[in-house]
């Protein structure tokens, strides 16, 4: 772990294993998790794979940030000129073991669902913005101001540099936090042959960046 960025730890490849599964708790009933892995005990299997595939590719081509080494929370960042993950950079930062580990039929799940909301993304922001793919925290931790502790310096960072941000959620009841940290909805949709709905959102920047 390296300390970065007000008191945050950013995150490095040692600390994946770990970091998967505290999002793997994080997110057991959201709805894209109970989507991809309905039964309990695949979704306790396959889960952390996710996680670490999510977070292989996002600790090389983006940046990770928990409130501590202890994990409390965790937010995944990734600039639009490494979004959506290309084909030749997920083979060159996740091990094969972490795609195997995805099993066929929740990765084809998850790649239908992906490649839905990639489309949403590149078509809402064909420009350069950040990317705020995961935000997360411990549920024994939820409630104790650790998503603003992760929101607050990123989102500073991103007003110096004059940059949007994008951000999209399955959750209705996440909708109204974003919103305070100066996200607006842009985008409503039910997501094809699913039971879910995307909400994108968009915090401009404070110049046009564009």
């Amino acid at each position: 772990m390296n300390t970065d960025l007000q008191g945050l730890v950013g995150l490095s490849k040692s600390d994946i294993k770990p970091a998967a599964y505290m999002l793997s708790r994080a997110f057991w009933n959201y709805p894209v998790s109970t989507y991809a892995y309905p039964d309990e005990l695949i979704r306790g299997k396959r889960l952390p794979y996710f996680f670490q595939y999510v977070l292989h590719y996002c600790t090389k081509y983006g940046e990770v940030y928990s409130t501590s080494q202890k994990m409390e929370g965790i937010a995944i960042w990734l600039p639009s000129d490494n979004y959506p993950m290309s084909f030749l950079k997920l083979l060159r930062s996740v091990p094969m073991p972490v795609f195997f580990g995805l099993g066929w039929e929740s990765g084809q799940r998850m790649k239908s669902f992906g490649d839905y909301i990639d489309g949403v993304h590149k078509r809402l922001t064909p420009y350069k913005h950040w990317f705020l793919q995961t935000i997360a925290v411990d549920p024994q931790f939820q409630g104790k101001g650790y998503a603003g502790k992760l929101l607050r310096p990123m989102l500073a960072r991103m007003d110096e540099e004059c940059l949007p941000c994008y951000l999209e959620t399955i959750d209705e009841e996440n909708v109204s936090l974003y919103e305070h940290f100066g996200f607006k909805v842009v985008d409503k949709s039910a997501v094809p042959k699913t039971n879910l709905t995307n909400w994108a959102m968009l915090r401009t920047a404070p110049k046009d960046a564009r």
